[in-house]
């Protein structure tokens, strides 16, 4: 069995949203001609609002998250359901913010790959399980990094929860080099990059059919 990771917990007042940092580096990656998006994992919806597609379609695997979202917005097309086996389409980008690691890694990759229309992009930031050296030197910037900026956003009026307390929370998840392997097999020419904050931030476009 997989240890759970463990992280310095800061005092709530302190706490912040990690996924909400990387949204705008997320943003900037999305191509400007994209007429339809699909945000996996969409939770109440932040990211999917922001995605700026013509036709957008946000999925959850959780009802209350799905109807609190769609309590927001009905410019998106929101849907209950496992993006695994739900009868979707293919759209120009797919985005997957903090939500890959809740599925299974090669089959979850396969299935984002289908849902990519050719040509299309994939735009993952995602979360990693600290297993090796360079994960254990990376918190030595990441964990005074994580408090500096908690102490900021609660000095400025801007501190944040970091996730809704009806969110699922996962505690384990691929560890980085199970997450290369797996999306170099899946996603030829792929990029992974690691990222601050126990992130990883994936781009891969779809090549296209000749």
């Amino acid at each position: 069995m997989r240890e759970k990771q463990r992280r310095l917990q800061l005092p709530e007042r302190l706490r912040w949203d990690h996924n909400a940092w990387y949204r705008r580096w997320l943003l900037r990656q999305l191509p400007s001609e994209a007429s339809s998006a699909l945000d996996v994992g969409c939770g109440l919806g932040d990211l999917a609002r922001s995605l700026g597609a013509r036709e957008v379609t946000a999925i959850d695997a959780s009802a209350r998250m799905i109807e609190r979202a769609a309590s927001t917005s009905d410019e998106v097309r929101w849907i209950h359901g496992d993006v695994l086996t739900h009868d979707l389409g293919q759209y120009d980008v797919v985005t997957a913010e903090a939500s890959l690691h809740h599925l299974p890694l090669r089959e979850g990759l396969t299935r984002l790959a289908e849902l990519t229309r050719p040509g299309g992009r994939l735009i993952v930031v995602g979360l990693y399980m600290t297993a090796t050296w360079a994960d254990r030197a990376m918190e030595l910037v990441t964990l005074p990094a994580n408090a500096l900026v908690g102490l900021v956003k609660a000095v400025s009026g801007r501190s944040e929860r970091p996730h809704d307390p009806e969110m699922l929370v996962v505690m384990t998840a691929p560890t980085l080099p199970e997450i290369r392997v797996a999306a170099r097999e899946v996603l030829p020419g792929v990029r992974v990059r690691r990222r601050l904050f126990w992130r990883y931030s994936m781009v891969w476009h779809a090549p296209e059919v000749h």
